[in-house]
């Protein structure tokens, strides 16, 4: 797929994959605090919001709180209105060192409690774990344990047992797996899981494998979310809830958007929220129009979720 082609928050996951080197990065925030003239992050923190501060040593305090400090530098600093500017640059630069360094850090963790996890089912390799996975006579912690160290480790050529361990519908083992394949994030295994969630099997099964396609953004899964968010009269309300808010992928698309307008006047308040959570962002007459009725709609899903309220709110932004 050409990168042109992804959507914007694909690129931006994608460009928190790039590898990062903890240790690395740290001594290029120090360099940056000895370069800009300051003991610490505290200090570097102050010197950015300072707005009489040459523009060079702000730009150097910028970098160092993004590579060093807990949050990256302030957006409220003054005289940073323009994002074009030198300022604004290393702003920008900062946030993105910032957040490229939690999730090093969150990796290191997760990994770190993968290993540990390792360690209790007595395991020494990838292909140990997944024995214990693929072992249904085995207690569930243990199995639940072994997804866990999958999904830690982002094994990709796991996904096909995780996907079959979740199939099996028990409740927190199919949750551990649908985590896992979260973690992974691959696709790989899209047809199996359309199967899990159009077939006969339990509903968290179906549950789960209806979560992980909307996550995962797969457009192959739009035919199966059009048919379960219609069928009233046969599916679990969660469930076409779960698949009219995943229509959110493709509500650009007409078949899509047809279905969301459908769903603004399902029986269920929770499918239509759903319907209204999806909407696109640039709104087709028919839709818009469905989106004025249900400014008198009266039902809500609890007291945060209220229909007519965020019908109008959807109205005012678009």
């Amino acid at each position: 797929m050409k990168r042109r082609h992804l959507s914007r928050s694909m690129h931006g996951y994608m460009a928190l994959k790039v590898p990062w080197n903890v240790s690395r990065r740290r001594a290029q925030g120090e360099r940056f605090l000895r370069m800009a003239g300051v003991p610490d992050v505290a200090a570097a923190r102050a010197l950015w919001k300072d707005p009489s501060t040459e523009v060079h040593r702000r730009c150097l305090a910028a970098r160092a709180n993004g590579l060093l400090g807990k949050h990256g530098p302030s957006w409220l600093a003054e005289g940073v209105e323009d994002d074009d500017s030198p300022l604004g640059r290393a702003r920008r630069h900062g946030t993105r060192d910032a957040q490229h360094r939690r999730d090093a850090e969150e990796r290191i963790r997760v990994e770190e409690e993968a290993t540990t996890k390792m360690h209790y089912l007595g395991a020494g390799s990838i292909a140990e774990v997944v024995d214990v996975l693929q072992d249904s006579t085995a207690p569930s912690d243990r199995r639940i344990a072994a997804a866990a160290v999958l999904g830690g480790f982002r094994c990709q050529n796991a996904v096909h047992d995780l996907i079959e361990a979740l199939a099996e519908g028990e409740l927190y083992l199919s949750n551990a797996c649908m985590h896992a394949l979260l973690a992974i994030r691959s696709r790989r295994g899209t047809r199996r899981l359309i199967a899990i969630a159009r077939g006969q099997y339990p509903p968290r099964a179906r549950q789960e494998a209806i979560y992980i396609l909307w996550w995962l953004q797969d457009l192959r899964a739009e035919p199966l979310f059009l048919r379960l968010c219609a069928a009233v009269d046969t599916e679990e309300e969660y469930t076409r809830q779960m698949a009219t808010e995943a229509l959110g992928n493709t509500s650009m698309r007409p078949r899509s958007q047809t279905a969301l307008a459908e769903r603004l006047f399902d029986p269920s308040p929770s499918v239509r929220y759903g319907a209204l959570c999806a909407c696109p962002y640039v709104l087709p007459g028919f839709l818009r129009q469905a989106l004025v009725a249900k400014l008198k709609d009266p039902d809500k899903v609890d007291d945060n979720r209220v229909i007519a309220k965020l019908a109008a709110e959807i109205l005012g932004n678009r």
